[in-house]
């Protein structure tokens, strides 16, 4: 009898690891269902995107491009100034030219996407 108990208590253990497992990988499989759900309410992420106050007649690169690549050419432009001290025409001072509110044209898209820029810790745009 007493070897009973003991398989008892260990197949009650492994039972409990596998609930824990189960529940593990549906937690975020959950999460991610619910999230999808809920994106029906958020406002799109085109309701963002708006006419910049624009003085210039262009960007230094075309809308689309800028709208969801301005990244890579940023991170280009900080690679060149930061290691090898080249400063080239595109500068966050020539964005706010056009896009006067970090609020409205930064931070909207951002927000709606998740992400957090590092550009501003060192550059000040309000």
């Amino acid at each position: 009898m007493p070897q009973h108990a003991a398989v008892s208590r260990q197949s009650g253990g492994q039972a409990r690891i596998a609930v824990l497992l189960v529940l593990l990988v549906l937690i975020p499989l959950g999460y991610s269902v619910a999230d999808r759900v809920i994106v029906g309410t958020r406002p799109s992420l085109q309701a963002f995107l708006e006419v910049p106050d624009t003085k210039e007649t262009r960007c230094v690169r075309d809308t689309a491009y800028m709208r969801y690549r301005h990244w890579e050419l940023l991170r280009g432009v900080r690679e060149e100034v930061v290691r090898y001290g080249i400063r080239g025409d595109i500068t966050i001072d020539k964005c706010r030219t056009c896009h006067k509110s970090r609020e409205r044209f930064c931070n909207k898209c951002h927000d709606a996407t998740s992400l957090t820029p590092d550009c501003f810790q060192c550059h000040y745009y309000p």
